[in-house]
């Protein structure tokens, strides 16, 4: 990460007070944040201040810290916050940065001073309420999972949000006290709201007499906060969903064990009801149906072995629907999720996740074929002229077929030599049809760094690999099954 940052920082000072360059910085700034998405808090207050601290010029080096603390400020990611307190508090309000004016300045004050005592990781703040009877509580109480909800008893969000964290109580699956907590004042108001939530442990403070407002920085409702047995902050502006999410990523202590063939087997029967007409946006719709019945209802470790299994379906598949689906499937539902954290998880999907990502982002459609020279065998309709084979070496943007394809193949493969017969099916009956055969087992023995060339342009974890390339030398589609 840091050598991405000196990048970065380099050219902070070669861009130094040229207005005009504010444009071009703000993208490098906007790949910088990319770059540390899923850090933790510490590892991203770490490089702000090292991306900061590289601006010699002081209009850069505001520029750069606005952009920082505006960026995790307006995050929707859980746990950014703790790096805009950490900017604002280091960088503008202990004076060494200025803000644009007195009120941006007066608005960090109050930002940071309504978050930095709940942050995640850091213990829960106590504070004394009383429940309906006047007796006081000191929540959250050690030992023992435990929410505390925020609401307001006039609160429109609220209402909607009441009803779903009762659901979730009564279903008795998780081990957690919650913690109601009324913020306004009106006595009637509040005993009518109780019912809507039996089972919980219902404060208030009316009077105002504890500092709950800033130590949990409530400045609207609903707000809900997840607190660990040790009494450490686990979430915070939670809604009810995201709280089962993570009660169940934190009581979740359940063995993985993802492929097996069986199940394998019930994917294949699945799709088999798309028989030949299965596309790649089938694929991905099935996969959306999949989540919205595990993960949508909370059912994390449903999810992870149904979205592990698929996983595996679709890397065990040679056709192109298939194989075009793993790129955007591993994208959408499981690097989307941060579900992934037990042993198994890391070393069987996320792994392998990862290694499919990377040979399907190798040539995508629509994009330029490889400017490269191959050694191969150029096959079509023969004619009294033309032989129906030409050995030599042939460029890949220079195929004039309509179609073209390049076959890549190993020799003593059982589905190659099927392949191999497909085109000479092919070339038979169409005599517009180009395909430039390219054995591999011959190119990794005579031209090795043409062959490791090869494998990083081109996906050839399973042969044959067929390209069908447009007349302009761009991918027209992969995988293809002639």
């Amino acid at each position: 990460m840091k050598k991405f940052l000196l990048l970065v920082a380099g050219c902070l000072l070669a861009l130094g007070l040229r207005a005009q360059s504010y444009d071009e910085l703000g993208a490098r700034l906007e790949e910088y944040f990319a770059a540390l998405t899923g850090e933790s808090s510490a590892v991203q207050n770490a490089e702000a201040d090292f991306l900061i601290e590289s601006c010699q010029d002081s209009l850069v080096r505001q520029y750069v810290a606005l952009k920082v603390y505006d960026h995790y400020l307006q995050s929707k990611i859980m746990g950014d916050e703790a790096v805009a307190v950490h900017v604002a508090e280091k960088w503008f309000l202990s004076g060494a940065i200025p803000m644009h004016s007195d009120a941006d300045m007066l608005n960090a004050q109050v930002f940071v001073m309504f978050n930095r005592s709940s942050l995640i990781g850091q213990p829960a703040p106590s504070v004394t309420l009383k429940d309906s009877l006047g007796q006081e509580v000191t929540i959250p109480a050690a030992g023992g999972y435990s929410a505390i909800y925020f609401y307001d008893t006039s609160c429109s969000t609220c209402k909607v949000e009441t009803p779903r964290l009762r659901q979730l109580m009564e279903e008795g699956r998780y081990p957690l006290t919650v913690y109601a907590v009324n913020v306004g004042d009106l006595a009637d108001a509040w005993e009518e709201y109780r019912k809507n939530l039996p089972g919980a442990v219902h404060l208030w403070d009316p009077l105002h007499e504890s500092d709950w407002q800033i130590q949990y920085g409530v400045l609207q409702t609903p707000k809900l906060f997840l607190i660990g047995p040790d009494g450490v902050i686990l979430g915070r502006g939670l809604d009810t969903p995201a709280l089962r999410l993570l009660l169940e990523k934190e009581l979740d202590q359940s063995s993985y064990v993802y492929g097996e063939a069986a199940r394998l087997e019930r994917f294949g029967q699945l799709f088999s009801a798309y028989g030949d007409s299965l596309k790649t946006a089938d694929i991905l719709e099935m996969a959306d149906l999949l989540a919205a019945r595990t993960l949508g209802e909370g059912h994390v470790p449903a999810y992870k072995q149904t979205i592990g299994d698929l996983l595996y379906y679709l890397y065990s598949q040679r056709s192109e629907a298939c194989r075009e689906a793993i790129g955007p499937f591993v994208e959408r539902f499981i690097l989307a999720y941060d579900v992934w954290d037990a042993t198994e998880d890391k070393t069987q999907v996320l792994s392998l996740a990862n290694l499919l990502l990377d040979f399907s982002s190798r040539s995508p459609v629509g994009s330029p074929v490889p400017d490269l020279q191959v050694p191969g065998v150029l096959r079509r309709k023969g004619c009294l002229f033309v032989r129906a084979s030409r050995p030599g070496t042939y460029s890949l943007r220079a195929l004039k077929g309509n179609p073209s394809y390049v076959v890549f193949y190993s020799p003593d493969c059982s589905s190659c030599k099927e392949t191999l017969s497909a085109v000479d099916a092919l070339v038979r009956q169409n005599r517009k049809a180009r395909v430039l055969l390219v054995d591999m087992d011959a190119v990794f023995v005579d031209q090795p760094d043409l062959a490791a060339r090869l494998l990083d342009c081109f996906d050839l974890s399973t042969l044959p690999f067929v390209l069908e390339l447009a007349p302009d030398g761009t991918v027209l589609r992969r995988y293809v099954q002639l």
